[in-house]
C-alpha cells in the first residue's frame, strides 16, 4: 500500500463529505482496509494528524484542516514584531498575541481572525505548531552565576535558557551555536545547550558563519561523498565517447563572468544556407557521472543547489567535480548533453534535437570582453579573430528571439543589483552594480531557449517530469497593486484575464519617465514566486507555455533531475517502472528544491547585507543622492543611486509626520507637505547596526530642521 496514494484517495473522500468528520472505523472501510489491522491503520491516520495532512476533534473525528477553517503554512517572524505565515498563495498576519508559542520557521495552523470575506488584509492566530523547522539557534549570550540566556540574532521568538552545565565555557556576550533541548510553553522559555562557540558577534566573518551553521548549510561535504569525487577520473577515456556526437570540431564557446569556476554551457550558432540559424547549447553531462542515489546525488539533493555567498561559494558538489571534470575549461574534452534548435529568421523553432556529445571548447570567454567585441574594440576583435563573426551572428539571433519573447508578453524586469568587491581582508572594497549588457542577453536568450524547448518535449511525451512554473498573479494582489500603481497614473486592467503583455507595456513607459526602478520592484512583489513543478503550468512572467530548468547542472539539482529524465527517452519512452517511481518521487523533489532555492536566496541576500552594513559604518556623516521607494507608519524606505536601501525615522524628527495609506504618502502635520513615492532627496547617513543590520538616514531638509536626540 502506498501511503502518499491512500492520502491522497482520503482526501478525496472528505470533499465529498461535504464537511462532515469521520471516525478511525468508517475511513478505513471506505479506503478498503483489513480491520485485522486495526493498530496499524490508527498509527497511519495518527501520522497523518501530527503531520498536518488531517485533524481530529475531541470526539475522534477526523476532517481536512481546511474544512474546520484551518490554513498551513510557515511561520515568518518579522523583527519580533509580528509574523507571517505563508502558504503557497499568500501571506497572513499574525500579531505578537497570535504566535501562541510558534517559533520563526515553524510549520503550524493558522485560524483567520479578520478579513475571512475579503474586506480587509487576513489576519490570524496560531492554534498548533505542527513540526519545528530546526533545532539549532544562533545568538549572543548573556551569563549569569548559575545560568545563562542566549537572545538569538535573528527573528526567532523568544530568548533561550542555558543551564550552567551546558555553557561550554561560553564568556558573555559572545556569539554562539545553541542546539535547542526543550520547545518552551506558556510558562516556561525554550532551553537549549551551546554546542559552538563562535566569538565577537559583530566581526562580519563571524555573522557570515554563523548564517550558513542557522540555514544548516556547510562548506564541507560528507567523506562519503568526498570519496566518491576523488575516484572520479579527471581525464575522458575512449570508452566514454561512445554513442556521442562528436562536436569537437565545432568553435563552440562558454561565456561567463569573469570570476566564474564552475562553467556548465557553452554555445555555438551557424547561420545556414536557408537563412535559418543552428543554436548548439552543450550542457555539462553532470548526470553521467552522478548515479542516482550515489553519496554525491544524496548530498547534491539535501542541498538543492549552489549558494553564492558575498564572500565564498557553497557548492553543489565538491570543486573536484564543479570546477574540474564537469567544468567546460577551455581546450579539454568534456562530456555534454546538448540541445541542438533550427531557428528560423522570425525566432520559430522549426526542428529540434536532444543527445550526449562530446566538446572541446575554443575559448574561454568573459561577457566584458564579448561586450568589447560587439562595441568593435579592435584589440579585443584581433585577440578572437576566429569567432568573431559567430559572436555577430549570436548577437543577431539572440535579437531575434528577444523579439518573439517581447511580442508574446515576456517580462523583462530589469532591476539593477549591486556587486560587492572585497579586498584581501575580506572588507568591501568597493560597491558596483552588475551591468547587463549585449553578452549577458545573449546567454540569457539562449538558455531560454533550450530551456523552453527541453520543456515542451517533455511535455509533448507525456511523461513526468519537473518544470519551472510561474502561475498567474492572484486577483487580490493585483488590486492592491493597482492602488499604488495609481499614483503614478497606471493599472492592470481585465483582472479576470491579466496578461504578462499589461505589466511588460507599464514597464516600458516607466523607463521612459524615470521611474522604472519603482515600478519594477511593486510588479515584482505582486506576482507570485516561481517554483519548481510536476504539473505544467506555464511560465507567467516569461509568456511561456513550456519552460524547465536544463542549462545548470553543476549548480541546480533541479537541471540533475531534468537531464536524467531526458536521458531516459533518449532511445525509446521510458519503462513502467520508471515513469510510478517518478510519479511518486518529483512531487517531493520539487517542493523540497523549491525550499532550497527559497533559502540560498535568503542567505545570500542576508551575506550581502552584513558586508554592505559594515561597509556603510565606516562612512556615517556622508551624503547621498537618493530616492524614496516605500513607506510604513514610521519609517520612510528610500534608495541611493548606488543602490543601497536605508531608511528614515521619522520618530527622530523635529515635525510630526503621519503616514497617510491611502493616498501612500508620509505627510508632515505641521507644514502640510507631503513626501511621496518617487521623490528625490539628499540624504546624510547617520546610523549604521551590524545588530539590526540596518541602515539609517535622514533627509538634508530634515537635518536643517533639527533632530531630536533619541
Amino acid at each position: 500500500m502506498k501511503i502518499e496514494k491512500e492520502l491522497e484517495k482520503l482526501k478525496d473522500i472528505f470533499k465529498n463529505t461535504k464537511g462532515k468528520g469521520l471516525k478511525l472505523d468508517e475511513i478505513t472501510k471506505m479506503l478498503g482496509w483489513s480491520p485485522k489491522f486495526k493498530k496499524e491503520n490508527r498509527e497511519i491516520i495518527e501520522k497523518w494528524v501530527s503531520d498536518g495532512e488531517l485533524i481530529k476533534n475531541n470526539r475522534g473525528k477526523y476532517n481536512l484542516p481546511e474544512t474546520q477553517g484551518y490554513i498551513k503554512g510557515v511561520f515568518s517572524i518579522i523583527k519580533d514584531r509580528f509574523a507571517f505565515v505563508d502558504t503557497e498563495d499568500e501571506g497572513i498576519f499574525i500579531p505578537k498575541s497570535g504566535f501562541n508559542g510558534a517559533l520563526d520557521g515553524d510549520t503550524v495552523f493558522v485560524r483567520l481572525t479578520a478579513g475571512m470575506k475579503g474586506d480587509r488584509k487576513k489576519e490570524g492566530e496560531v492554534v498548533r505548531v505542527i513540526s519545528r523547522d530546526k533545532d539549532i539557534v544562533i545568538g549572543i549570550f548573556q551569563k549569569n552565576k548559575n545560568f545563562g540566556f542566549v537572545t538569538p540574532t535573528h527573528s526567532f521568538g523568544r530568548d533561550i535558557y542555558i543551564p550552567s552545565i551546558r555553557m561550554k565555557n561560553a564568556e558573555n556576550n559572545q556569539l554562539v551555536v545553541v542546539r535547542i533541548t526543550f520547545w518552551g510553553d506558556n510558562e516556561r522559555k525554550p532551553e537549549g545547550e551551546i554546542v559552538e562557540i563562535l566569538g565577537n558577534p559583530y566581526d562580519t566573518k563571524n555573522m557570515i558563519e554563523a548564517l550558513i551553521i542557522r540555514e544548516g548549510m556547510s562548506e564541507i561535504f560528507p567523506a562519503e561523498a568526498m570519496a566518491e569525487a576523488r575516484r572520479i577520473p579527471m581525464e575522458i577515456g575512449k570508452k566514454e565517447l561512445e554513442g556521442r556526437k562528436d562536436l569537437r570540431h565545432l568553435p563552440i564557446i562558454t561565456i561567463d563572468g569573469d570570476d566564474a569556476k564552475d562553467l556548465d554551457d557553452a554555445v555555438y550558432v551557424e547561420k545556414l544556407k536557408n537563412g535559418n540559424y543552428k543554436l548548439i547549447v552543450s550542457i555539462a553531462d553532470v548526470s553521467y557521472y552522478i548515479p542516482e542515489g550515489s553519496a554525491l546525488d544524496r548530498e547534491a539533493y539535501k542541498r538543492g543547489n549552489s549558494v553564492y555567498l558575498v564572500d565564498r561559494v557553497l557548492p553543489m558538489f565538491p570543486k573536484e567535480i564543479s570546477n574540474g571534470i564537469c567544468s567546460l575549461n577551455p581546450n579539454e574534452d568534456k562530456l555534454t548533453f546538448t540541445c541542438e534548435m533550427e531557428i528560423d529568421k522570425k525566432g520559430k523553432v522549426i526542428d529540434s534535437d536532444t543527445y550526449k556529445s562530446v566538446i572541446k571548447t575554443a575559448y574561454r570567454m568573459t561577457y566584458n570582453n564579448v561586450n568589447k567585441m560587439i562595441a568593435g574594440d579592435e584589440e579585443t576583435l584581433k585577440t578572437y579573430a576566429p569567432i568573431k563573426d559567430m559572436v555577430m551572428d549570436m548577437l543577431e539571433l539572440s535579437k531575434i528571439i528577444r523579439e518573439v519573447k517581447y511580442k508574446r508578453g515576456s517580462i523583462d524586469f530589469d532591476i539593477p543589483e549591486i556587486k560587492l568587491v572585497l579586498d584581501e581582508k575580506g572588507k568591501v572594497e568597493y560597491i558596483k552594480s552588475r551591468d547587463r549588457g549585449e553578452s549577458e542577453r545573449i546567454i540569457e536568450d539562449f538558455m531560454i531557449a533550450a530551456n523552453e524547448t527541453v520543456a515542451e518535449k517533455l511535455f509533448w511525451l507525456e511523461i513526468p517530469s519537473v518544470y519551472r512554473t510561474h502561475e498567474k498573479p492572484d486577483i487580490e494582489r493585483i488590486k492592491n497593486l493597482n492602488e499604488t500603481l495609481a499614483k503614478f497614473k497606471y493599472k492592470i486592467h481585465s483582472l479576470e484575464e491579466i496578461h504578462p503583455k499589461q505589466f511588460q507595456k507599464i514597464i516600458e513607459d516607466s523607463k521612459e519617465r524615470g521611474i522604472n526602478l519603482l515600478v519594477h520592484k511593486m510588479i515584482l512583489m505582486a506576482l507570485k514566486q516561481a517554483k519548481y513543478t510536476v504539473e505544467n503550468y506555464g511560465h507567467f512572467g516569461l509568456a511561456s507555455g513550456y519552460y524547465t530548468h536544463f542549462t545548470s547542472p553543476i549548480r541546480r539539482y533541479a537541471d540533475l533531475t531534468v537531464h536524467r529524465i531526458l536521458n531516459s527517452v533518449l532511445h525509446g519512452y521510458p519503462n513502467k517502472k520508471t515513469i510510478i517511481k517518478n510519479m511518486e518521487e518529483l512531487p517531493v523533489t520539487c517542493a523540497h528544491i523549491s525550499k532550497t532555492e527559497r533559502a540560498a536566496m535568503k542567505v545570500e541576500d542576508e551575506s550581502v547585507k552584513i558586508k554592505l552594513v559594515e561597509y556603510m559604518m565606516d562612512r556615517i556623516g556622508e551624503e547621498y543622492d537618493a530616492t524614496i521607494v516605500g513607506f510604513s507608519n514610521k519609517r520612510v524606505f528610500f534608495e541611493t543611486e548606488d543602490h543601497v536601501e536605508c531608511f528614515w525615522d521619522v520618530v527622530s524628527a523635529k515635525h510630526y509626520y503621519e503616514f497617510d495609506e491611502k493616498d501612500y504618502v508620509m505627510r508632515d502635520t505641521d507644514t502640510g507637505k507631503f513626501y511621496s513615492i518617487g521623490d528625490r532627496y539628499k540624504v546624510t547617513l547617520v546610523r549604521a547596526s551590524l545588530s539590526e543590520l540596518e541602515i539609517e538616514v535622514t533627509p538634508n531638509f530634515v537635518m536643517d530642521e533639527g533632530l531630536i536626540l533619541k
